[in-house]
């Protein structure tokens, strides 16, 4: 029985058009994710890997190739059912998190939820290691407004996580440990990191450089 990729992309290239001149950010890209999968893309900054994570939860498009999640063509989506990919299908943890200051956590966390389930929403956090929920974010640690994030990417149960340098602001504990509580998630996973070092975390890694996407060694 063939397992259909998760997230797949057929030689996907990004090219941003600035004043007078052409930048290509990503080159060619072919790869694919299989279910419950976790993949790392490192690189210098510069290198491309905001424009995959971005390409990759739909947030921007490609100037050529394919990509398609769960065997579905994003270039076939109209403005409604590409929405409903994002909410459904796709979880996003940034190097910055994005928690909204004026919300506690357990509210943070339902934000993304059409109908907020304090119950699942809790379970979450607990399985992040995440107490104290009526706390706001000025009130925690770096580490754990990222285990905040992580819990919140996960809220509508997402076929795969996109996480773009979400362990830059911590030490190397916290990002061990972090790391550990990716690696227990339901879903496949794409992390993007200008640390090398962290590849022993994950079922495969990449190096992209230049915009162009090549094997660990």
């Amino acid at each position: 029985m063939i397992t259909e990729s998760i997230l797949a992309f057929n030689q996907v290239s990004k090219v941003y058009h600035r004043k007078n001149a052409e930048v290509t950010a990503l080159k060619d890209l072919s790869f694919s994710l299989p279910p419950d999968s976790s993949t790392l893309v490192t690189g210098p900054s510069g290198a491309g890997k905001t424009s995959l994570i971005y390409l990759a939860g739909l947030i921007k498009t490609p100037s050529s190739g394919k990509i398609c999640i769960k065997g579905v063509p994003t270039s076939d989506l109209d403005d409604s059912e590409r929405s409903l990919m994002i909410r459904n299908e796709i979880g996003f943890i940034f190097r910055r998190a994005n928690l909204l200051p004026y919300l506690n956590i357990l509210e943070n966390v339902m934000l993304p939820m059409s109908s907020p389930d304090e119950g699942k929403a809790g379970k979450l956090l607990e399985k992040a290691h995440v107490d104290k929920w009526d706390r706001f974010p000025r009130d925690m640690s770096p580490e754990e407004v990222q285990k905040v994030t992580l819990a919140r990417s996960l809220v509508n149960d997402p076929a795969i996580v996109l996480a773009d340098e979400p362990t830059a602001e911590l030490d190397r504990e916290a990002t061990a440990n972090f790391l550990e509580l990716l690696g227990k998630i339901d879903a496949t996973l794409l992390l993007t990191s200008s640390q090398s070092s962290l590849h022993n975390f994950f079922d495969k890694s990449y190096m992209l450089e230049y915009g162009v996407l090549r094997s660990y060694p």
